[in-house]
């Protein structure tokens, strides 16, 4: 049987507006949103089913499928959980950098072959472009380690120049920086907590996408 702990986070201005988020500190990349907590722990077990299956098949070493899954729930009222205090270890790092190429490429698989008019689609005013969601998605790669400004306009390149320099970030740390907790804007952020969030962060859009080509698809059929 594979165990996970599970946060749902419930405080923060995102959290009031779109409802909680469960987060899986053993499984980096696992989170899912729910118009409430209740709905969030049903939305967490279909993502973790999902993303294992993703890294199942393409060899990683993760519970199989055909064991249960038991989930343990624990409310928080911070965003850094307590699992991100944990330093990062060398071999740890490395694992965790093979699912951001994993993650990585399952967002190029989705987008490379798009038209360009789909770039541009939007199924209406308030729902954001498929360019402005990867544009998003290439900038915060050096939100989560430091923003950085001035890259490529076409969003593919902006996605590759970010995440190499987001990598080059993480590498370099120290053994001493790898433990340490900063704080920016009033919240701690420690190494862990980034990778976390920029697995989670393309996870979601990941998602997202999906669903805007499944709506953009429907229209250019009809």
């Amino acid at each position: 049987m594979a165990k996970y702990l599970v946060y749902i986070e419930t405080v923060g201005d995102s959290i009031t507006v779109e409802g909680p988020v469960a987060h899986v500190p053993g499984l980096p990349g696992a989170s899912a949103r729910g118009a409430t907590i209740e709905e969030a722990k049903d939305n967490i077990r279909s993502a973790i089913e999902e993303y294992l299956a993703l890294l199942r098949d393409v060899g990683e070493q993760v519970p199989k499928a055909s064991e249960d899954i038991h989930l343990e729930f624990e409310k928080v009222d911070s965003p850094t959980f307590l699992t991100d205090y944990d330093a990062l270890h060398p071999n740890e790092m490395e694992t965790l950098f093979r699912w951001m190429a994993i993650s990585r490429q399952e967002l190029m698989d989705l987008v490379k072959s798009l038209p360009e008019e789909a770039f541009e689609w939007q199924p209406d005013d308030e729902t954001p472009s498929i360019r402005e969601i990867l544009c998003h998605m290439a900038e915060s790669d050096l939100w989560y380690t430091d923003r950085l400004k001035q890259w490529p306009e076409a969003p593919l390149f902006r996605l590759a120049a970010t995440r190499g320099v987001a990598l080059e970030r993480l590498r370099a740390l120290s053994d001493e920086e790898r433990a340490r907790a900063t704080v920016h804007e009033g919240q701690e952020w420690t190494p862990r907590k980034v990778v976390r969030r920029m697995l989670e962060h393309e996870r979601e859009h990941i998602t997202q996408l999906r669903q805007l080509l499944e709506a953009y698809q429907h229209e250019s059929k009809g």
